[in-house]
């Protein structure tokens, strides 16, 4: 009891910061948004395709079948991740909560899963565990490690298959150039740290595996783990394969030079898929590979992948069982993954769900990888001993453009961990 008392201080700390706006329209809502009788609160992140009517439709079977109701609600502030410790603070929080993940605050405030033999079988349940507890259960995954390319382009230029190697894509890299492509699209904002981290995890986490938890217990220096990177990075920025320019690019600019017919290739994550689909038919044909790995290693290497549509319970919940039933439908009732998996570019391992031609490729490669991985800060048991990583990454991998050195970024990136750890 005291463990969670003292868990509500330190939400009520972080809610504290939050404007008083934010905090007055928590309080408005708590006044109507308490659990009717057979009702089950649900928070979701609402967007323009996962709207109230999609998530209405989604839950319609569940609620036919055992006569529960579902409330969907969306954040109260910017975000879920926002609103819920400031709901949970309040004592307003819903019983179900999609979209984000138990951290260190949340955790105390969340029912465990390992209990449900329906929960074990979901995607990445494991890679999600904070001790032996399991707080999350997932539809899927988001696939990190892709790189899209031109078809057309790689004829024009002579290259006959997708590289496997490190040596074989800059080589590939220099032809593209020669034939008149931008070789790698890259952009600035979040993607210039992300595309370096996508591209470099399966040979990082071959070098070494689970290494998040390696830096944490002070076997690893992030700088040396990503100084390999950092010197291929600054060597295809030297050598024009990355247009120096793209460091201030918009990320959906970006996008739209892919489309264009501009790139050769263009590292990004399985949520692409969706924006090809929408873009409709393209004046080229669009490849998917497995990023590279060292010579002489197995590839196609290890997948970095985060969990897709994660749900996980209140502990609060007005009705825990009645909210666990509704999980247990949203990740395993076949027609609900499958909508899930077709609305908004998540894959499932296995899943045999009718996927665009570019969804059927970035099936095949998430069904052909050895293993997923952590990425970034990493994930339940395998994370770093500091939060804000990405951001500062993508500010040490931007500095190659500006002439900082690879051994400058691995030593910045090494002073700002030890700094912050």
């Amino acid at each position: 009891m005291s463990s969670t008392r003292g868990n509500r201080t330190r939400l009520a700390a972080l809610a504290a910061v939050v404007p008083l706006t934010l905090l007055a329209a928590c309080s408005q809502g708590s006044a109507s948004a308490g659990s009717e009788d057979g009702e089950i609160r649900m928070m979701v992140n609402l967007t323009d395709n996962l709207n109230q009517a999609y998530w209405q439709k989604l839950v319609k079977p569940f609620e036919d079948k055992t006569g529960l109701k579902v409330k969907i609600e969306g954040p109260t502030g910017k975000s879920v991740a926002e609103s819920f410790p400031q709901q949970l603070a309040a004592g307003t929080a819903p019983d179900v909560i999609q979209s984000i993940f138990p951290d260190d605050d949340t955790a105390p405030e969340l029912l465990d899963l390992s209990g449900e033999a329906w929960a074990k079988d979901t995607p990445m349940y494991e890679d999600y565990a904070m001790g032996d507890a399991h707080y999350a259960a997932g539809v899927g995954t988001q696939t990190q490690s892709l790189v899209y390319y031109n078809k057309a382009a790689f004829e024009k230029a002579g290259i006959a298959e997708a590289p496997t190697t490190w040596e074989e894509l800059s080589a590939d890299l220099a032809e593209l150039k020669k034939a008149g492509y931008t070789p790698m699209q890259t952009a600035g904002d979040y993607m210039t740290g992300l595309q370096l981290q996508q591209i470099f995890h399966p040979t990082l986490n071959q070098a070494h595996p689970k290494w998040q938890s390696d830096v944490k217990g002070k076997e690893l220096a992030v700088g040396d783990a990503y100084l390999p990177a950092f010197q291929k990075y600054a060597d295809w920025i030297k050598s024009g394969y990355i247009a120096k320019s793209d460091v201030g690019l918009n990320p959906s600019q970006a996008d739209g030079n892919f489309l264009a017919g501009k790139v050769g290739l263009y590292t990004n994550g399985s949520w692409f898929a969706a924006t090809l689909d929408k873009a409709g038919k393209l004046p080229f044909e669009v490849g998917v590979f497995s990023p590279p790995v060292e010579e002489g290693k197995s590839y196609p290497g290890p997948q970095g992948a985060t969990m897709a549509d994660p749900y996980m319970v209140n502990k609060g919940a007005a009705d825990p069982d009645a909210a666990k039933q509704l999980v247990e439908y949203l990740v395993t009732d076949a027609e609900a993954v499958k909508t899930q998996l077709t609305s908004d570019g998540v894959f499932r391992q296995g899943s045999d769900v009718e996927q665009s031609a570019v969804g059927a490729q970035i099936q095949g490669i998430l069904d052909d990888a050895p293993e997923l991985v952590a990425v970034g800060e990493g994930q339940g048991n395998v994370r770093l001993p500091v939060t804000g990583f990405n951001p500062k990454f993508t500010e040490v991998a931007q500095s190659l453009y500006t002439g900082a050195s690879p051994a400058d970024a691995a030593k910045a990136i090494d002073q700002w961990v030890d700094e912050n750890r």
